[in-house]
């Protein structure tokens, strides 16, 4: 009797999670978000033999959670939360993302009003006076990468810098700024070319202030408890994916509307390089501002950002 509990047991809780799981950051609507990757979805249940659903969150930290446990398979997100997957031993990268064109690297961007400051230099004069909408604090595009580049460079801490911070995905941000909710917005040149279509009108309104050094696109993380055979499966149909096969020109228009791709290189670990520099960095910066902490407690910070940093590098393959 017992044995025949354990095996339903058993039983129910495979089929509990017997789809694979397809996560994704919602940049727009969840529903749009949802909708539009449904198609690739359904290619990937076919190619796989199995269902394949599609879940979307505005809330990286609650997708995270669930790559954790074990409720995502496949998770596109940011490149902060890809290192925190990988940090936290519960994904891996295995593709990044490639933008129709064969653009392989994005900027991100400050955007104003055509009627707010004329450059980076003249915003700076401003302290006090403007509002800023920026993404997440675990947004590399939307908050690591201007909050180092554009402002920590300049001895700038966007909290103390702005009358006001708000937080929001890229196209909240957008309206944010459109609206007079905002005064200075970040974005990034993927997210500002679909603004500009779903907005025509409004994006005239609109200019960049200041872009940063280019970065990869978001990469694709797997579940690490995934079996070796099915990993090997969902990668090498996103590798191939409008690329190879009859069905290559049906699967382009399907990644264009999904996200505007254009496909997916690999990837690995090691393309989390490009933020644990900034990350780093980003951190020395703000404990220089903590004029209250006592030395022993700085020099003890310190070592401790050392540290991890040390173990980041080493985790994701050395130096070099």
């Amino acid at each position: 009797m017992r044995a025949l509990l354990a095996l339903c047991f058993a039983l129910i809780a495979s089929l509990a999670h017997a789809d694979v799981v397809l996560g994704l950051v919602a940049n727009r609507s969840i529903e749009e978000t949802q909708l539009d990757w449904e198609p690739i979805a359904e290619d990937l249940a076919r190619r796989l033999g199995e269902p394949v659903r599609v879940v979307a969150s505005k809330d990286e930290a609650e997708l995270l959670r669930a790559l954790k446990a074990g409720e995502i398979d496949v998770l596109r997100g940011s490149t902060q939360l890809a290192l925190q997957a990988v940090e936290g031993g519960s994904g891996d990268i295995f593709a990044r993302l490639v933008l129709t064109g064969r653009i392989a690297e994005y900027r991100s961007l400050l955007l104003v009003r055509q009627n707010g400051p004329a450059t980076l230099d003249e915003l700076l004069k401003r302290s006090g006076q403007l509002r800023y909408a920026s993404g997440s604090p675990g947004s590399t595009a939307g908050s690591l990468i201007p909050g180092y580049h554009a402002f920590a460079r300049n001895n700038v801490l966007p909290e103390r810098f702005f009358k006001s911070v708000t937080t929001g995905n890229s196209e909240d941000r957008f309206r944010a700024l459109v609206e007079n909710r905002t005064d200075v917005a970040t974005s990034n040149s993927d997210d500002l070319i679909k603004l500009a279509e779903k907005y025509p009108r409004d994006f005239k309104q609109v200019r960049v202030l200041w872009e940063s050094p280019k970065f990869s696109y978001d990469p694709l993380v797997l579940r690490r408890g995934l079996s070796a055979g099915k990993k090997e499966k969902i990668t090498r149909f996103f590798l191939d994916y409008g690329r190879k096969g009859m069905e290559a020109t049906r699967e382009k228009e399907r990644l264009y509307y999904a996200d505007q791709l254009d496909g997916f290189l690999a990837s690995s670990n090691r393309q989390l390089r490009e933020v644990t520099d900034l990350q780093l960095y980003d951190a020395l910066f703000r404990l220089t501002l903590e004029e209250k902490l006592a030395a022993a407690a700085r020099a003890e910070r310190e070592k401790s950002l050392y540290r991890r940093y040390d173990q980041l590098i080493a985790l994701l393959g050395g130096a070099r």
